[in-house]
This record gives structure tokens, sequence and C-alpha cells, in this order.
């Protein structure tokens, strides 16, 4: 390890400071070495839980790492100055220290972390309760939500945003804490390059500050645009699902129909059941269920200024000459009207249904208009090629 004046330089950290919280070097010393002992053994349990969490489908990546041995130092330096009361040498600092052994599990969707959640909690024996980070102004409900799922909540004051869990297990004969971080990938995007830019020695530079709040706050939105984009597509997926299925239903009544048609018995009960089918045929559908509720972190989203300025681009789009509506005449309409009305009558005349269906006066009129369509297209073919 270096020396004592090199190592106080390079993080900073103040020689009176130091002695007032009552510090050794010896004693760092003497944990140093002792880190290096047990070092092959900590890989090994870095390895197995590694293995035990690729497992969990909602995992995309692992991240995995001992402590740095001069970052376990000055770690149980800022410890002890913060509270002198701690007495941390080679025989307890295993107890002190919980992230010697460090993992982050990283997922892409925001909402796939309750899953990674619970295969933690399923795995193994946590220590103690998860820690749930947020960043100051996320929504109740996001800070709800972890609560529901019995995490503490705490407001982190560097903006990161990660659960943490302390993970009890004996792959050999010792029992080891390691600790797991869950959190998504910009996430894991953002808090590296604020470590590498400004955490912790550069926090009094204002303007990294202020940029690494901004990169922090479109890391965000992207977490939550991809939520928003799965959230999209569930829908989507469930809405076809639905329309295939009522397609279905709708041409399967079709059909009875035509049968009951064909066979010209439409009388008393049967044309009660026609009456039915006709209801459900216009009637067929539900409403698609509610996915908001899987989904706390869209709340955000729909606020941002991201947000309304996609929806106002969607809403421009649609607006557009692209977009036109289809326009009905009053004379469209009236004859709408009285095909409803003669439908309507003829559903209460069985007797007229035979008669129409036997002369088919329906067909006559769809030779009709295609002979008319004919002639009007050699005529307008005709024009097209007559010179000018």
């Amino acid at each position: 390890m270096i020396g004592i004046a090199e190592f106080f330089q390079k993080y900073r950290i103040s020689a009176e400071a130091f002695r007032e919280a009552g510090l050794s070097w010896q004693t760092l010393v003497n944990i140093t070495d002792d880190y290096a002992r047990i070092t092959p053994a900590l890989e090994n349990v870095g390895r197995y839980i590694v293995e035990a969490i690729l497992k969990c489908p909602r995992v995309h990546s692992i991240k995995y790492r001992l402590k740095d041995p001069e970052h376990l130092i000055e770690k149980i330096i800022r410890k002890t100055i913060h509270d002198p009361s701690r007495n941390i040498t080679a025989e307890n600092y295993r107890q002190s220290i919980t992230d010697l052994v460090g993992i982050r599990a990283l997922h892409l969707f925001k909402e796939d972390w309750v899953f990674v959640h619970e295969y933690i909690r399923d795995t193994w024996q946590l220590a103690e309760k998860p820690t749930a980070y947020v960043r100051a102004g996320d929504s109740e409900k996001i800070v709800q939500y972890y609560r529901d799922n019995e995490c503490e909540v705490r407001e982190h004051r560097f903006g990161y945003r990660s659960v943490h869990y302390l993970v009890e297990t004996k792959p050999d004969r010792e029992q080891h804490v390691v600790e797991i971080q869950a959190r998504t990938v910009f996430e894991e995007g953002w808090g590296e390059i604020d470590h590498v830019i400004s955490y912790p020695y550069h926090t009094e530079n204002e303007l990294l500050v202020r940029l690494s709040s901004v990169l922090n706050r479109l890391a965000a939105n992207a977490d939550e645009l991809g939520s928003y984009m799965r959230y999209l597509k569930s829908r989507t997926d469930a809405m076809e699902t639905q329309f295939t299925e009522t397609i279905s239903e709708k041409n399967s009544l079709i059909e009875k129909l035509k049968h009951r048609i064909d066979r010209l018995e439409i009388a008393g009960e049967e044309k009660d059941a026609l009456r039915s089918d006709l209801t459900r045929l216009g009637s067929t559908g539900s409403e698609h269920p509610e996915l908001t509720a899987d989904y706390p972190w869209l709340e955000h989203l729909i606020e941002s200024n991201l947000f309304k300025g996609i929806a106002d681009r969607i809403n421009t789009i649609v607006n557009s000459d692209q977009f036109q509506q289809i326009e009905l005449t009053d004379d469209d309409l009236e004859m709408l009207s009285h095909a409803q009305k003669d439908l309507m009558r003829l559903m209460n005349d069985p007797k007229g249904v035979e008669l129409m269906m036997r002369e088919q006066p329906l067909r006559k009129l769809i030779a009709k208009a295609q002979d008319a369509q004919a002639e009007q297209d050699a005529r307008n073919t005709k024009n097209d090629g007559a010179p000018r």
C-alpha cells in the first residue's frame, strides 16, 4: 500500500481529522494485509452469487467487483472521521464494511425490478431490509411502490436510484455478506459517468454537478420512455388479440344468420333468435384492462416536457392531410337512414324477407352497378388516350 502522506493527498483526507478520529495507520495496514489474505475466498463467493443471479430471467447483465484495497481503507477512514466512536480493526472490519463483494444486477425496464426483487428474496436470506434509493422529486407513487414491496426508502443526496440488498450466503465453511444492487441499464450508465467525473471528489464544482443532474434526468426519461414503449406494445398486443377474437365471434354469428335465412323459416322463435344474434353482433367487445398499475413510473413521463412534445407531434401528424376524415353528404346520410329503416321493417316481416331472397333484387342491383362502373372505366381510358 502507498504511504500515508501520498494516501491523504490522493483521497483528499485531512491529516488533522485523521488524528482527531483516533485512527492508527498501522491498524489500516493490518486490515489491508488481512484483506489480501481473504481475497481468493471472496472471489469464489462473488462468482457463486453471479451464477445464481444470472438465472433470474429479468436480469439483463451483471457487474461484479471486489472492493479495491485503497477504497476499503478510504471508506474506513471516512466512516471513523464521521463517527469517532467506531473502532474498526482487522478483526471486525468485515462486519462494518458490507460491500467487500459488490454485485450489480442490471435490468432493462423499471418494472422488471420487482421480479429481480422477488428472486433475490426467494434465493437468499437478507441480512437487513432492502434499501431503495430515490432521487429528490420522485413521485409519492414510486416511493409507495417500494414501501409496498417491503423496502426502506431513502433519498440519495447525489441522485442515485438503486435498490441495495445485503444477502447472507455460505458457499464454503464461512458465512459471508454480499451487497447486491439492482438498477436499470440507464441508471448504471449515468452512475458510472457521474462516478468518473464528479463523485466524490468534485461535488463542489457547480457546473459538473448541474450537468450531472441534467444527465440524471435524461437517463430517467429514457427509463420512463422505455417503460411507456413496453406499455404501448402490451396494450396493442392485447387489443389485437381482442380484435381477432371479436372478428371470429362475429363471423360465426354471420354464418349462423346466413344458414337461417337460407332455410327461409323465419317465424316465432326463429325471428327472436335472429334478433338476438343481430344484437350480439352489434355489441360484441369489451374494454381493455387497465395496465398502468404495473407501470408506476409512467406518471413522471406523462407529465414531462419530453412526453408532451411527443404527444404534440403525434397530434400534428394525425391532424395533417394524411389523416383526413371521411365526410358524408346529406344524401349519404339519408340513404343510410332509409336502409336502416328498411332493415328494421324486414326483420318484422318474415314474408317480406322470403320474397326479397326469392327475387334477389340485391344481386340485380349489384350487377347493374358493376356494369355502370365498367362503362365509366372504359370512357376514362378512352379520354386518357385522346390527344390534347
